[in-house]
């Protein structure tokens, strides 16, 4: 019997996947789609995403080195990371230990272990490189979970990071890329809404990094939880999380111009600090849309997260961190965050991460508390960056230096008690007011914070 022109191409087809399989040559790239939307990952490259694009439209995604993609990127101690028997890049000597999805700054990729498709989901697991070293595979395995929206030019992401690190030292918290993403040339204006009055139909605003100095990229407070990066159209990627959230961003280059192997190049990520253990698991889910402006800030507005501030620690801390003090380290267990000082002549400082909210809507501040001492504690409360702040690193990092100041704070007397609410008025205070991005507590004693969260009355 003879067979038809597509049967035996079909048949030719079956044979070279079979050969690649049996040489352990699979192929570099793997796509997920649907009549909507076109998702890559490059298996050469640690199964970072590569390519995202409306079906039959043009690829977003800039590829001009390891160091970009859509990829997972973390930081964590010791601040200048030195394997003794690896190079280190004299351009990143100063880096800390930095596992990236996609390679190294030598041009290493990192290896995939497992990846699989089911349907409209898309799965790999890999272990990464660290950025500044020469093939350097971190102690570490990374996984990412795809899902395409079957209705719309929409994913979710997924990512995990899993650490097995030798180095068992307790790191302070470091900015983290959740993830980080990097676009093609067209794609270089940065726009979210910084405003105090998210998801009210404000007007959106451009952040340009024009600013001429050395660090290209900006920070933005994005109140309503996203940013996107569009072209002169007003088109391009947005990414979406639950809460308002620090971003980082910009574009380095030619405007306008450049594909995926060009320099220029559009960058943003959501940013949190977080405490990286030698052995945590951490993970976070985020929200990608193709469209314009209308289209991304939509899809915010319906993932938006309608409750109050609230962070319950049995599982994780949520970008909660410290100064002047630790915990007892992953996994928390249930038992919440059990704090230490390092030095009992100065208060522990819990830092929350940014957030929002307006002063209108949280009378009061409650914190489920242990303690085997007495003393005082001091609640602070963050303000808006100016809009300046937003223009330059500099005077980003010039606000934070005024993030807490006693002008925004109240202190409570707290006496020896065992796993009980504690409430915190901040109805008429004053400067308690407006939008409001953050928190910071300080204990003068060692104790155990179960929750924290922000009430209406």
């Amino acid at each position: 019997m003879k067979l038809s022109i597509n049967a035996l191409l079909l048949f030719l087809s079956l044979i070279l996947a079979v050969s690649f399989v049996a040489e352990g040559k699979p192929p570099e790239m793997v796509y997920l789609e649907n009549r909507h939307i076109r998702v890559g990952i490059n298996l050469k490259w640690g199964g970072a995403i590569t390519h995202v694009s409306k079906a039959g439209g043009p690829n977003l995604i800039n590829s001009y080195d390891l160091g970009r993609q859509i990829q997972q990127s973390y930081y964590s101690g010791p601040p200048n990371y030195q394997n003794a028997v690896k190079k280190k890049n004299p351009n990143w000597k100063t880096f800390p230990w930095n596992p990236i999805q996609t390679g190294d700054s030598y041009n290493f990729g990192s290896r995939v272990i497992e990846h699989k498709i089911q349907g409209d989901k898309l799965y790999v697991k890999t272990v990464p490189m660290l950025w500044p070293m020469q093939n350097d595979p971190a102690e570490c395995t990374m996984e990412t979970w795809i899902y395409l929206s079957p209705s719309s030019p929409v994913f979710s992401y997924k990512a995990r990071l899993t650490n097995s690190r030798s180095d068992k030292t307790i790191y302070a918290a470091m900015p983290q890329e959740v993830p980080a993403i990097y676009t093609n040339g067209p794609w270089h204006k940065l726009i979210t809404y910084n405003g105090a009055n998210p998801f009210s139909d404000g007007a959106v605003t451009e952040i340009r990094n024009d600013h001429k100095e050395p660090w290209p990229w900006v920070n933005i407070l994005a109140t309503e939880g996203w940013a996107a990066l569009v072209n002169e159209d007003g088109t391009g990627i947005g990414i979406s999380v639950p809460n308002a959230s620090e971003f980082h961003g910009g574009f380095n280059g030619h405007r306008g111009h450049g594909g995926e192997k060009s320099t220029n190049t559009g960058y943003m990520s959501p940013i949190t600090h977080e405490i990286l253990d030698h052995n945590i698991v951490y993970e976070y889910t985020r929200r990608f849309i193709l469209g314009s402006i209308q289209d991304i800030r939509k899809e915010a507005k319906r993932l938006k997260n309608k409750a109050l501030p609230a962070w319950d620690f049995n599982q994780a801390r949520h970008g909660w961190h410290f100064e002047n003090g630790s915990d007892e380290g992953w996994p928390l267990s249930e038992k919440g965050l059990v704090l230490k000082a390092k030095n009992s002549q100065t208060p522990i400082r819990l830092l929350s991460p940014i957030t929002f909210w307006r002063a209108e809507s949280a009378q009061t501040l409650a914190i489920e508390l242990t303690s085997e001492s007495s003393g005082i504690m001091t609640v602070y409360w963050r303000g808006m960056p100016n809009e300046a702040a937003s223009t330059k690193p500099s005077l980003w990092h010039a606000w934070k230096k005024t993030w807490w100041t006693n002008k925004r704070s109240t202190t409570k007397r707290i006496t020896k008690i065992k796993k009980r609410w504690i409430k915190v008025q901040l109805k008429g205070l004053p400067h308690y007011e407006g939008g409001l991005t953050g928190l910071a507590i300080h204990l003068p004693f060692d104790a155990v914070v179960h929750q924290i969260r922000l009430e209406a009355f």
